[in-house]
C-alpha cells in the first residue's frame, strides 16, 4: 500500500512503518554526511553505504553523479526501497559551486521585500532540485540581540515580525518546489552569553513568548516541513534535550507536525560540553525523549548502544515509532518514494541569468546608505580616477556558508566595468586583522592619485571554503561567522590604521563597509563624506554597488539591526522595555559636569531600525485609524516621492501599547509594505490590524488581549487609538 502514490502520504507512512524491522526503524533517524566517498564506494563495489535516513554534504560536488549513485541504491537496491532524504545548507543560496549566491540575510530583511524573499526562495528550490537535493537547512528565524555574535548576518532583523514575515516568504518559496525548508535556530539563540556562539541564553519564558516565537510560529502557518533546534541551552536545560520546548510548546501549542532535525553535533555537545550526559547512551536517551527525530550530522546518540537499549525496551519503541513515522511521511510528502533524483531539465536553470538578475537586484535593495553629505550619486562622466583601498576591495564579504566566490563581481570588479580599469586604482592596505607600514603607504600613495577614495572595509567569512584570499595578510582571517565572535565592535587595529592615513590626505571619501555585524563607528563616519553599508554580498554586489553610486538607483534598504554608540551601549535593539533605555535621568553630560544614565553619553542607538537615506525625499502625512466593529484597525498613510529619484520605500507600521498589565514594549513592528513611487507620485497605503496585534503573555503564560488606548506610527506620524 505505501507504494501507491494516489493515497495520501500519513497512510503511506504508517503502511511502511508497520513492515519495518526495528533496525530499519533506526536507520531514519540516522544522518550521514560524507556523501561523495560513499557514492565512490558504491560505484566501485567496495562496500555498502551507511545505514541512514538522510544524507547531506552536497557541497563539494561538480556533478550530480553521486546523488544519483546513492538515489538508485537506495531506492532500488534495499529491502523497502527507502529512499535517503538529501539536506543541505542554503542560508542565501544553496551552499554549491554550481548554484546562485544571494546577499546575506540580515540585508534582506533591510529590502523590507517580502516579494523578493519568496522570488529568491523559489529559485532556491529550483536549484536544489537540478541538484538533487531534498531539503535545506534555511530560513533562518533567529532574533539576534548580541551584536558582538557572529552569525548576526545570517538573520533577517532584530524585530520579530518582520523576521517572521520573511522566514515564512522563504518557507513558501521554497517548498512550492517540493524541497522541505528547516526552521532555526530554536529557540532564543541569538542572545547568547557575551556574545560567544553557543553561550546559554539567559531569557524567561514570558521572553521566549513575546519574541522568540512568533517568526517560529509564523513558518510553521507557512507549512514548514523542518525545525532544527538551537545549540544553546535555556534555563539550565540544553534545547535538544527540552522536553518543554520542543513538545509542549513546538508541537503541541504552536501545532508544528514536521520533523526535527539536530544541528551539527549538538547531541554529542550533552557529554563534554554542556556536561548534562555521562555517555552516549544518555545523550541520545534524552534527545529521543525530548523529540529529536533525527541526530546529525552522525549517530553519536543514536548509536550503537541507544539501538541495543532499544531493541531490550530500555528506550520505549514508541519513541523511535513517532520519529520514523515524521521522517516517512515527509519523504512521502516531498514525492522521493517516486523520485528522489536530479532533475536533468532545471539543470539549465543553474545560476542562470535570472537567477543573477535577481540576486544583483536584491543588492540593490539591500545595501544601505547610512550618510551622504551629497558626495553621492558620483557623476560617471566627471568622477575622473577613484581609488579602492581596503581589505574588502576585492573579493568582498559575501556573509558566511558559501561556497562560489571566483566568478562573483566584487566592489572593484563593478567598479571597473563601470569606468575601465584606467581609471580605477586599487590597493588592499591591510588585511581583516592584519597589516604592516609597507602596505599602508601603498595606499596612501594610490589615493593621493584619485580624485575620489573608496575606503572598503569590514569582515571575512568564508569558513564554508572555495575562496582564495586576496593577499599576504588575509590567510585564515576570518572575524565575523559562526564561531567567530568579537569582543569589540570598533575597526580592528590593522583596519583603524589604514582608515586614519586615507581620512588625514583630505580627499572626498566613501566609507564602505561589508561586514556581518553592527559596527560602532560614530567618530569615524564623522570623518568621511559617505557611508555605505552591505550585511555581505551577493555574487553581482559589484553591479549593485556601482548602479547606486553613479544615481541608476537610488538606495532604498532601512536598517533592521540598531547600531550602538559603542560596545559598551550594548545591548541595542528598538523595541525595549520602557524602564530599559535611563527615562527618568539627566542624560548624557560631560567630564565636567556628568549626566546620569550614562554619565558621558546617551542611553540611545547611534543609527536606530528603520534609518536608512536616498537619493530622493519622501513625505509622509495624513495618517488614519478607525477601529471597526469586529476589532479590527483600518489604517491609512499617504506616501509622495518629492524628490528627484524613482524609489521603493518601505512603509512601516509600529504599535505602542500607553498602559499593559505586564510591562510594555516602547514600540512593536506590526506592518510594513514595499511602495514604488515614481518623482512625483503619491500613494495612499492601507495596513489592516487585528486583536492578535494588540496582546500580550499574561502572569499566567497566556496570550491576553490588552485594552485601552495606544498609539500608531508611521515615519514621524502619530495616531491615537481607543482598543
Amino acid at each position: 500500500m505505501y507504494k501507491n502514490p494516489n493515497l495520501a502520504p500519513e497512510v503511506r507512512a504508517a503502511d511502511l512503518l508497520s513492515k519495518m524491522t526495528v533496525e530499519e526503524k533506526l536507520d531514519q533517524i540516522i544522518f550521514f554526511h560524507t556523501l561523495k566517498e560513499v557514492s565512490e564506494n558504491i560505484t566501485n563495489g567496495v562496500e555498502l553505504p551507511p545505514r541512514c535516513g538522510t544524507f547531506g554534504n552536497l557541497s563539494a560536488l561538480e556533478d550530480t553523479k553521486a546523488a544519483e549513485h546513492i538515489g538508485d541504491y537506495f531506492l532500488n537496491k534495499t529491502r523497502l526501497g527507502i529512499p535517503l532524504l538529501m539536506a543541505f545548507e542554503s542560508l542565501h543560496g544553496l551552499m554549491n559551486f554550481k548554484a546562485t549566491v544571494f546577499p546575506q540575510c540580515a540585508g534582506l530583511g533591510g529590502t523590507f521585500d517580502r516579494e523578493l524573499i519568496y522570488k529568491m526562495a523559489q529559485i532556491i528550490g529550483r536549484e536544489c532540485k537540478a541538484l538533487g537535493v531534498h531539503q535545506v537547512f534555511a530560513p533562518n528565524v533567529d532574533i539576534p540581540r548580541e551584536p558582538r555574535w557572529g552569525r548576526t548576518q545570517e538573520a533577517y532583523g532584530e524585530d520579530p515580525y518582520l523576521v517572521g514575515e520573511m522566514g515564512a516568504n522563504y518557507v513558501k518559496g521554497v517548498q512550492e518546489n517540493g524541497v522541505a525548508a528547516t526552521a532555526k535556530h530554536y529557540i532564543a539563540y541569538g542572545f547568547p552569553e557575551g556574545g560567544i556562539n553557543l553561550a546559554p541564553a539567559h531569557v524567561g519564558e514570558r521572553e521566549i513568548r513575546e519574541v522568540y516565537l512568533e517568526p517560529f510560529k509564523k513558518c510553521i502557518d507557512a507549512g514548514v516541513l523542518s525545525v532544527m533546534p538551537a545549540y544553546n541551552e535555556v534555563d539550565g536545560i540544553p534545547v535538544h534535550a527540552s522536553k518543554k520546548l520542543l513538545r509542549d510548546i513546538l508541537r503541541d501549542e504552536l501545532g508544528f507536525e514536521g520533523t526535527t532535525i539536530s544541528d551539527w553535533g549538538a547531541v554529542e555537545m550533552f557529554l563534554k560540553f554542556h556536561q548534562t550526559a555521562p555517555d552516549r547512551l544518555t545523550a541520545g536517551k534524552m534527545a529521543i525523549e525530548a523529540g529529536v527525530d533525527i541526530e546529525a550530522p552522525e549517530p553519536i546518540g543514536y548509536d550503537t548502544d541507544f539501538r541495543e537499549a532499544v531493541k531490550n525496551g530500555d528506550i520505549d519503541i514508541k519513541l523511535i515509532d513517532e520519529a520514523v513515522l515524521r521522517v516517512l511521511t515527509l519523504k512521502f510528502k516531498l514525492g522521493l518514494f517516486e523520485n528522489p533524483f536530479p532533475c536533468d531539465e532545471l539543470k539549465p536553470y543553474l545560476n542562470n541569468q535570472e537567477a543573477k538578475d535577481l540576486s544583483r537586484e536584491m543588492d540593490e535593495k539591500s545595501i544601505l546608505l547610512l550618510k551622504n553629505d551629497g558626495i553621492l550619486p558620483l557623476d560617471e562622466k566627471k568622477v575622473g580616477t577613484v581609488a579602492i583601498i581596503g581589505n574588502n576591495g576585492k573579493r568582498s564579504f559575501m556573509g558566511d556558508y558559501i561556497l562560489r566566490t571566483e566568478s562573483c563581481i566584487d566592489f572593484y570588479d563593478g567598479m571597473v566595468q563601470r569606468l575601465g580599469s584606467d581609471r580605477v586604482l586599487y590597493a588592499e592596505g591591510c588585511g581583516p586583522l592584519l597589516g604592516n607600514d609597507e602596505m599602508i603607504a601603498e595606499a596612501v600613495e594610490q589615493a593621493k592619485k584619485a580624485d575620489t577614495v573608496f575606503l572598503v572595509l569590514g569582515d571575512r567569512a568564508e569558513r564554508g571554503g572555495g575562496a582564495q584570499n586576496s593577499g599576504v595578510f588575509s590567510n585564515n582571517q576570518i572575524t565575523c561567522s559562526e564561531g567567530y565572535d568579537t569582543n569589540d565592535l570598533r575597526l580592528p587595529a590593522a583596519q583603524q590604521k589604514l582608515f586614519d592615513a586615507i581620512v588625514a590626505l583630505g580627499k572626498p571619501t566613501v566609507l564602505v563597509m561589508y561586514a556581518g555585524r553592527q559596527y560602532a563607528i560614530k567618530d569615524e563616519v564623522e570623518k568621511v563624506n559617505g557611508f555605505m553599508f552591505s550585511w555581505g554580498a551577493g555574487e553581482q554586489s559589484g553591479v549593485a554597488f556601482a548602479n547606486l553610486i553613479f544615481g541608476d538607483k537610488s538606495p532604498s534598504a532601512k536598517l533592521t539591526f540598531s547600531f550602538p554608540q559603542s560596545t559598551g551601549h550594548i545591548p541595542c535593539y528598538y523595541n525595549y522595555k520602557a524602564s530599559a533605555r535611563g527615562r527618568l535621568y539627566k542624560r548624557p553630560g560631560t567630564p565636567e559636569e556628568p549626566g546620569m544614565d550614562y554619565v558621558l553619553a546617551s542611553p540611545d542607538a547611534w543609527l536606530p531600525f528603520g534609518y536608512g537615506l536616498s537619493y530622493t525625499t519622501v513625505e509622509y502625512s495624513d495618517l488614519q485609524a478607525q477601529v471597526k466593529d469586529n476589532g479590527e484597525v483600518a489604517v491609512s498613510v499617504c506616501v509622495e516621492n518629492t524628490g528627484a529619484y524613482e524609489i521603493d520605500e518601505s512603509v512601516l507600521l509600529f504599535v505602542q501599547m500607553l498602559y499593559c498589565p505586564v510591562t510594555p514594549f516602547i514600540k512593536k513592528l506590526r506592518r510594513f509594505e514595499k511602495v514604488n513611487l515614481k518623482i512625483g507620485e503619491k500613494k495612499t497605503v492601507n495596513f489592516t490590524l487585528n486583536g492578535e496585534d494588540f496582546t500580550y503573555i499574561d502572569e499566567d503564560m497566556k496570550t491576553a488581549q490588552n485594552h485601552g488606548k495606544h498609539m500608531l506610527y508611521i515615519d514621524k506620524l502619530a495616531c491615537a487609538i481607543e482598543i
